[in-house]
């Protein structure tokens, strides 16, 4: 990936973390979108990595998925940000 499509994804995660956080369900769609669009390896592990292996339609179930899920997602985008500025 471009240092371009590395923060352009961190931006989305971004997003989709305040989305999750907010509890936005009628974002879902968009979320799930977003997320099947990433298909860099190395950056689909980050996100599964942090992504406590909650599934996006179950994260706006719970409270406490919907806040692992978010910080999970927001702590891939500050990671990827990093990696694209420093490289």
């Amino acid at each position: 990936m471009t240092k371009i499509q590395t923060l352009n994804t961190a931006s989305d995660l971004r997003r989709i973390a305040n989305w999750t956080a907010r509890g936005e369900v009628e974002k879902l769609n968009l979320i799930k979108s977003l997320l099947a669009q990433i298909k860099d390896k190395k950056t689909r592990e980050l996100i599964d990595k942090f992504r406590e292996n909650i599934k996006v339609e179950d994260a706006f179930k719970e409270k406490k998925k919907q806040n692992l899920f978010a910080e999970g997602m927001l702590t891939a985008s500050i990671i990827l940000q990093n990696k694209a500025l420093n490289s």
